[in-house]
């Protein structure tokens, strides 16, 4: 199984300007929305459009970013055909494949909420790594 890529379609973000300060929660969420065929293969693989939504959530009511996208999937004909039956049938993905969809997804929606975060002046939806200043060794003592 190879993910081929991952696009995006939709992007909005939204801040409120009547939001108080204070303390603020961000709820990421990722979920599968539909499941279908490429129509067309990739190293003569058939391949999955597994179609996706993330979205940030800042409470309380300051804000929010969607993204949409999709998740170009290819595998054996066998595997692609059990995939989209399950889906068709109950709207389930076997645990190993939906891992790495999810995950695809996550990557990609997060990277694009850091990025339009700063551009509404929204706190980034990840901490972002800072440096920590270290304090000098203390000198020895001169008798």
């Amino acid at each position: 199984m190879t993910i081929v890529k991952v696009n995006l379609h939709k992007v909005n973000a939204e801040r409120n300007l009547e939001a108080k300060a204070g303390q603020v929660r961000i709820n990421n969420n990722v979920s599968l929305k539909n499941v279908e065929e490429m129509g067309f293969s990739a190293d003569g693989r058939k391949g999955l459009k597994f179609t996706f939504g993330f979205n940030c959530i800042y409470e309380p009511d300051l804000g929010r970013i969607d993204v949409e996208g999709q998740v170009l999937y290819v595998d054996s004909d066998k595997e692609v055909d059990s995939i989209l039956n399950s889906w068709n049938k109950n709207k389930r993905v076997p645990q190993e494949v939906m891992e790495q969809i999810i995950n695809a997804a996550l990557h990609k929606g997060n990277i694009q909420a850091i990025k339009i975060s700063e551009e509404v002046s929204l706190p980034s939806p990840l901490p972002l790594p800072k440096v920590q200043p270290t304090p000098p060794p203390e000198e020895k003592k001169k008798k």
